[in-house]
């Protein structure tokens, strides 16, 4: 079966993995409120007329720091460029659009075609921003939803539907990789991680999965959860052990229901020094190659 890429770019809380899960119509892709959330491009696949539409998630585009792990987050969506068959430039009403454009001028330096997308317009329903939108990105038609309540996606899903009809896009015989689903696993239990901690420490955490069986009735997982010093170790941990087992019964929840399966999990918290600037350590993760 061929497969078409449609990869999703845009600023971090844009809504790029809610958006996919809405495709999907289940819980696949990492989704919270709190900025560069997604770390790792992750492919979500939905058929449509005997074609896969593999949907692409990736990290925020809006990074600053200067580490070697927001240093692949932004390098992530770039290389997907090449290889997408359909981009959609994902944004929200909003005053200035200076992201926006940067991510044109990829699209456009990589010779692909887009489709811009405006999610949250229930925030704004007005559309004032529309002018400074379309000035900005030297357009004048977008495709406007809000995933939240359910606004517009139907009409977006038949232009990307339509636009594989009219580009003549008959998609590849590529699989999927196989570390995908590992990536999808480990942030799952990232959000968890999320929900359940405060401010800063999600940020200073991360995830690998170390040990992944496949059993007819029930795969085992063990996965790290990595951090850089032991008193992150002793809040993920918590009293008695509560926070990481309260992390664990939500990430289980989480992936039983992306694989469709009952699942063995083990969390364990490990210390690792300065790992955002560990190249063995990101690898493992799948951060880097």
């Amino acid at each position: 079966m061929k497969k078409v890429k449609v990869l999703i770019v845009g600023k971090s809380n844009v809504g790029k993995s809610s958006l996919i899960n809405y495709f999907c119509n289940k819980h696949t892709a990492l989704v919270s409120n709190k900025l560069h959330s997604t770390r790792i491009s992750t492919s979500h696949i939905i058929d449509y007329n005997n074609v896969h539409i593999e949907f692409i998630d990736t990290p925020g585009a809006s990074i600053n720091d200067s580490n070697l792990l927001s240093k692949a987050m932004k390098s992530n969506a770039s290389k997907y460029m090449t290889n997408a068959d359909i981009i959609i430039l994902l944004t929200q009403p909003q005053e200035k659009y200076d992201y926006e454009i940067k991510i044109k001028n990829q699209i456009i330096e990589c010779n692909k075609k887009y489709i811009l997308c405006v999610n949250k317009i229930d925030l704004d329903s007005s559309g004032q921003y529309k002018d400074d939108l379309f000035i900005s990105l030297g357009v004048n038609e977008a495709s406007f939803v809000s995933v939240k309540e359910s606004i517009g996606i139907d009409s977006l899903y038949t232009l990307i539907k339509d636009k594989i009809i009219s580009e003549g896009i008959e998609g590849t015989d590529e699989l999927t990789n196989e570390r995908n689903n590992i990536n999808i696993i480990q942030e799952l239990i990232r959000e968890s991680m999320i929900n359940h901690t405060n401010k800063e420490l999600p940020y200073e955490t991360a995830v690998h999965i170390s040990y992944y069986r496949v059993k007819s009735k029930s795969d085992v997982i063990k996965a790290d959860i990595i951090v850089s010093k032991d008193n992150h170790k002793k809040i993920i941990i918590g009293k008695k052990g509560a926070m990481i087992k309260n992390i664990g019964i939500e990430a289980r929840e989480l992936i039983e229901l992306y694989l469709g399966k009952k699942i063995h999990l083990s969390l364990y918290v490990v210390v690792r020094d300065n790992w955002k600037n560990n190249p063995t350590v990101l690898k493992d993760i799948g951060y880097i190659e």
